[in-house]
Order: C-alpha cells, then sequence, then structure tokens
C-alpha cells in the first residue's frame, strides 16, 4: 500500500482502538467504527479522484488491495451493526440458530464465489487487468447484495472489487461469530 493510503490505514486502525478503549456501549462502539471506515475511505476516494492512477497495475493495487482493505471496514461494521439489532438476547437456542445462520450466509457466499475467492487467496494474477482495471471492456455491474455504502460512485467500481470487499468483511465478521459462539458455549 502506497505511503499516503498507508497513513490513512493507520489513521483508521487507531481511531477503532479509541473507540474500543472508550468502552461505550456497543452499539455506540459499531456507530463510531463505521463512521471513522466512511471518514478515511471519502479521503481515500478524494486522493484517487484528485490523482487518478499513473498506470494500470497502480490502478489494480487500488482495486484488489487498498480499497477492499478501507471497504471490508464498512460492511463488517454494518454486518455488526445488523447482529446487534437482530440477535436474541435472552433465549440461548435462537442465539445460537441466529449465528449459526450468520454463517451459512457466509458460506454461501464463499461456495457462489469459489473460484475466484480461490483466485484471490492463492494470490493468483492472471486475471487480474480483467478483474480489477475499470476499463476491462465491461461496465461495473450492480452489486450482486445490493448498492453497497462504498461504491456510491461509479468511477471507483471495478469489475471485481465489491466481491474482494465482501470477501474480506466476512473474514473479519467470521472472526467475530466464533468469538459470539465461544462466548456464548461458555456461558
Amino acid at each position: 500500500m502506497s505511503p499516503e493510503y498507508q497513513e490513512y490505514y493507520q489513521q483508521l486502525l487507531a481511531a477503532f482502538h479509541s473507540h474500543e478503549d472508550a468502552k461505550p456501549a456497543e452499539m455506540e462502539m459499531i456507530e463510531a467504527c463505521f463512521k471513522s471506515s466512511l471518514d478515511q475511505w471519502r479521503k481515500v476516494c478524494k486522493l484517487v479522484k484528485a490523482n487518478g492512477f499513473k498506470d494500470d497495475d497502480e490502478e489494480i493495487r487500488f482495486f484488489r488491495e487498498v480499497k477492499p482493505a478501507f471497504a471490508a471496514f464498512i460492511e463488517y461494521y454494518t454486518y455488526r451493526y445488523h447482529a446487534l439489532l437482530f440477535t436474541p438476547v435472552n433465549d440461548r437456542v435462537e442465539m445460537t440458530r441466529f449465528w449459526r445462520w450468520e454463517e451459512k450466509k457466509m458460506q454461501r457466499f464463499f461456495d457462489n464465489n469459489r473460484e475466484f475467492c480461490r483466485y484471490i487467496r492463492e494470490g493468483a494474477t492472471h486475471r487480474d487487468a480483467e478483474y480489477f482495471l475499470r476499463a476491462s471492456g465491461r461496465p461495473p455491474k450492480k452489486s450482486f447484495s445490493g448498492d453497497l455504502i462504498h461504491d456510491l460512485d461509479a468511477e471507483l467500481i471495478s469489475p471485481k472489487d465489491p466481491l474482494v470487499t465482501i470477501m474480506k468483511a466476512y473474514e473479519l465478521y467470521e472472526k467475530f461469530i466464533e468469538t459470539k459462539l465461544l462466548n456464548h458455549l461458555e456461558a
């Protein structure tokens, strides 16, 4: 990640730590982290819009690595917010059922996008131009899961970066679910 993006990313991580260290209610912490994610993403967007990309490699790196690094947190905190609103609180069986349902939802995503997820996880690059250049011959499709809040600017969407973002967000969410289930089983 280039230095300017790295600086914004470090600021984002520092904001998360300060929100978590403040020990607010979970809802307040999620909202603060979500807002910090959006704020830093907007800074990145402004930088990209002002400077563009020097070449195809820089554009590919942006859509394959940089954008998902920021946007995944936006999606992750959206998932956390959803879970906070809909997790049954006083029924252990329903709570476990809820978290298992969330796991199945993630698994469906990974199953439906198996080839692409393998491509990313294995570090393949042979299709990067097709997947991560905006001018790869196809206009970006609407997101498969509805419009993503970070993808409101069509100039900052490549054909496959939304998939990388969701993939990374689900990896974060999966760890969160594992912690919730572990805490639930120990209680």
